[in-house]
């Protein structure tokens, strides 16, 4: 689906239900062409940050003893 921008911003509700269904919507404009999908949600913060963060040691043991604990104010 093809539509110029302001269109896109009088009828925004309608072109993110036709995203949500698979939709491109595909937004022109002076300057260039911009293209309007829907990005699937991941299912929990462990799955975002699969690949991103590395445990090194085991997080269920505190990681400071209480003389190296000192929060500043």
């Amino acid at each position: 689906m093809v539509t110029n921008t302001r269109g896109f911003l009088r009828n925004f509700a309608t072109y993110k239900a036709k995203a949500r269904k698979g939709e491109a919507v595909r937004v022109q404009d002076k300057e260039g062409e911009y293209l309007f999908t829907a990005a699937a949600p991941r299912k929990s913060l462990l799955g975002a940050a699969k690949g991103k963060i590395v445990f090194h040691e085991d997080l269920t043991k505190p990681t400071l003893t209480n003389d190296h604990w000192k929060p500043s104010l």
